[in-house]
C-alpha cells in the first residue's frame, strides 16, 4: 500500500487505513497510528546519532516524554534499519505503546506506531510491516500538497519550503531554505492531528498552541479578535516575542476549527521592522485557506 504524499510503501497490520489528517494509517477502530515523516537525505547521518544505540535513543527521546526500552535491528530489502521500542503517556492519559525505526533513501524516513496499550496491537505485527517497507522516489511538491487536509496558496514574497507529515506546510520570504538562525520570516500552516476540537474553543486553543510552540512560550499577545478563516470564525493573534539573540520578533497566527472538529493553524513569524510589509501576504495565504473533503 503506498502511502500518500510520501515515498513510502508497505503492508500495514489489519484494520489499518489511510489517514486523513496526516501522512501514514490509522485503524479507527483502536486509534492506533501510523506517523511518516520524511525529512531530506542529509538529515540521516544526524539521526542515526539516536539510533545509534540503546542509551543515546533513551536520552535523546525522553525529551519528547517518550520511554525507550529497547533497541532492534530489522533487515529491510538488505538494509539493517534500527527500531526503537518504548512508551508514552497519552495527551488524555493511559499509556501508549510506541516503536520509531529510521530509513536511508531519497529522503531520510522517520516511521513512528503508537497504539493504545488496550489496543494490544503486537510486537510481530510492527516489525511485519516495518520489513515490508519500500523506499521509492521523493513525491513530488503538487503531490504532497494534495495529500495535507487543506488547501493553501503562499502570496509573495512568501514561497513553499515544504510539507510536515503529511499535516502542515513550511514557507519563507528569502533565499534561504536552511535558515537555522531565523533570519527570514517564518510561516507555517498545520493541522490538529490528534483529538478533534469543537467549534467555539478557538480563543482558548490559539493561545495553548501559541505557548507551545517553540520559541513563544513568553510571547506578549497584543491583539486578539475574531476573524473569517478556513470557511468559517477562527481566531487572530498577534503580538510579539524576543528571539534566542535577544531580538525583537512579531508573530502573526490564525486558527481555525472546521464543522468536523478539525483544526489548522497559520502563524507567521518575522523581524518586527517586517510586519508593515508581509502583512498583505499573510492576510492573502490565510484567506485562501480551506478544508479539504475527506
Amino acid at each position: 500500500m503506498p502511502v500518500g504524499g510520501t515515498s513510502v510503501s508497505l503492508t500495514p497490520p489489519k484494520g489499518f487505513e489511510p489517514a486523513t489528517g496526516f501522512a501514514g494509517l490509522v485503524n479507527e477502530a483502536t486509534k492506533a497510528s501510523v506517523l511518516i515523516v520524511e525529512m531530506p537525505a542529509e538529515a540521516y547521518p544526524q539521526l542515526s546519532t539516536l539510533f545509534a544505540d540503546a542509551e543515546a535513543a533513551k536520552q535523546g527521546f525522553a525529551r519528547q516524554n517518550v520511554t525507550i526500552a529497547t533497541r532492534e535491528e530489522i533487515t529491510v530489502a538488505g538494509a539493517t534499519v534500527p527500531l526503537l521500542v518504548g512508551s508514552q503517556t497519552a495527551p488524555g492519559g493511559g499509556s501508549l505503546d510506541k516503536w520509531v525505526a529510521l530509513f536511508k533513501g531519497d529522503k531520510t524516513v522517520m516511521l513512528t506506531v503508537q497504539s493504545p496499550k488496550s489496543a494490544k496491537l503486537s510486537q510481530a505485527e510492527v516489525k511485519a510491516m516495518i520489513a515490508s517497507v519500500a523506499l521509492g522516489a521523493a513525491p513530488t511538491m503538487e503531490a504532497k500538497l494534495a495529500a495535507l487536509p487543506f488547501t493553501i496558496k503562499p502570496a509573495a514574497p512568501f514561497r513553499i519550503l515544504d510539507t510536515m507529515a503529511g499535516s502542515g506546510v513550511a514557507m519563507t520570504a528569502g533565499e534561504l531554505n536552511t535558515d537555522p538562525q531565523g533570519l527570514q520570516p517564518l510561516m507555517i500552516a498545520v493541522s490538529q492531528i490528534s483529538g478533534p476540537m469543537r467549534p467555539g474553543q478557538e480563543e482558548a486553543a490559539s493561545e495553548t498552541l501559541l505557548k507551545s510552540t517553540r520559541g513563544l512560550a513568553d510571547a506578549t499577545i497584543t491583539e486578539r479578535k475574531r476573524v473569517p478563516f478556513a470557511g468559517g470564525e477562527g481566531m487572530l493573534l498577534k503580538g510579539g516575542f524576543r528571539s534566542e539573540d535577544a531580538k525583537a520578533k512579531t508573530f502573526v497566527q490564525y486558527l481555525g476549527i472546521g464543522a468536523d472538529g478539525r483544526m489548522v493553524r497559520l502563524i507567521a513569524m518575522m523581524d518586527d521592522d517586517r510586519l508593515a510589509e508581509l502583512q498583505p501576504a499573510i492576510e492573502q495565504t490565510a484567506a485562501s485557506i480551506a478544508f479539504t473533503a475527506k
